[in-house]
């Protein structure tokens, strides 16, 4: 079973961390006040849903594969995942060290040598000392392939567990470790950023993949009432459809009036589980459109599809833009997402589709 309108959503995440990346360091101001602007000037959600997408065809590939060779499995699955993930991966951190910020070389030999295996190792993510230094958005792929990880050892008591208990579960697990992380940072006197570093550490971030595993055994189960609402039906579109803009503007209301996301206790510890069911209602929404995703839908797709050389290019690319002063706003922003998809296409064609047919 396909689902092809997945790749809308992924390239609905990827424009809006581009957004957000120019917003932040680019100053584009029209998403600055509007209400209409706070998924734009917030667009690091798409970084979340980007989990739950994750979680969603992750699993369900695990499930097929766990059903026909249960514990043969592992070493294949992942062998395809580093297949799909490191080439462009490695290409992307290797350019933007020598294009972009070649001062990381003249680190000291143990702080080089340590952002090097950190990075090879897919554990940048776990230490403020190299979140971030190499091409600063890799972090998140670290965080899929330690999720992937623990995935495979899962598996089959997630598949015993069922959807509702697993997603109970999870949410329960990101709940607990986003609350204890309150207690050696302290909402309102901890820096931020050492907030955001760790509390998006797994299993601090398992509510947003729980979502989509959840979702994932529903359609690998095929069994439920809740597994029907998710068939190719117009009427489960729609109904997905109205469901996930009441949740994801709900969501929206709770975050409107907090002015410092950071410090309050109730928001880093639960906030980010709203956004995910909403998220994960997006997601159903998709799943059960009966449209194949063609006509005007196929140039976004296609962004989907190459969403992750866009995600990873687009990083050095708005680095090496912010060097020009009279690049801002707007006319970067275009510059940005054209720079990228061309990169994102040729890594696609010439690199990355070669690997995934092996």
């Amino acid at each position: 079973m396909q689902f092809p309108l997945i790749d809308v959503l992924r390239a609905v995440a990827v424009l809006l961390v581009l957004v957000y990346h120019v917003v932040a360091l680019g100053d584009w101001s029209m998403f600055a006040v509007p209400v209409w602007g706070l998924p734009f000037r917030q667009g690091w959600i798409g970084v979340d849903l980007f989990f739950v997408i994750s979680g969603f065809v992750i699993t369900l590939s695990a499930a097929r594969e766990f059903e026909r060779k249960s514990h043969d499995f592992r070493s294949q699955f992942m062998q395809r995942r580093l297949r799909r993930l490191v080439p462009l991966y490695l290409l992307t951190c290797v350019s933007f060290v020598f294009l972009v910020r070649p001062e990381i070389l003249l680190l000291p030999t143990a702080q080089l040598m340590l952002q090097v295996a950190s990075h090879a190792l897919f554990l940048q993510n776990l230490s403020h000392l190299t979140h971030g230094m190499i091409n600063g958005v890799t972090w998140s792929l670290a965080l899929e392939m330690q999720f992937y990880l623990a995935l495979i050892l899962s598996i089959g008591g997630l598949l015993k567990l069922g959807a509702g208990r697993s997603l109970v579960l999870l949410v329960a697990l990101s709940w607990a470790w986003r609350y204890g992380t309150t207690f050696v940072l302290k909402p309102g006197e901890a820096i931020a950023h050492m907030q955001v570093i760790y509390t998006t550490q797994l299993p601090g971030t398992l509510d947003a993949f729980g979502m989509g595993v959840a979702l994932a055994l529903l359609v690998f189960k095929g069994q439920g009432f809740w597994a029907r609402r998710l068939l190719p039906t117009w009427p489960n579109f729609l109904s997905w459809l109205g469901l996930s803009i009441v949740l994801l503007g709900l969501s929206g209301t709770v975050f409107m009036p907090v002015e410092n996301y950071w410090a309050h206790t109730g928001i880093v510890v639960f906030w980010r589980t709203t956004l995910a069911i909403g998220f994960g209602a997006a997601l159903a929404t998709v799943i059960a459109c009966p449209l194949q995703g063609g006509g005007l839908l196929r140039p976004v797709r296609y962004l989907g599809q190459i969403s992750y050389g866009i995600y990873l290019w687009h990083f050095p690319v708005l680095l090496t833009l912010l060097t020009l002063p009279s690049l801002r706003g707007g006319r970067l922003f275009i510059v940005l997402l054209t720079g990228s998809v061309m990169l994102a296409s040729l890594s696609w064609h010439l690199l990355e589709k070669h690997w995934v047919k092996k």
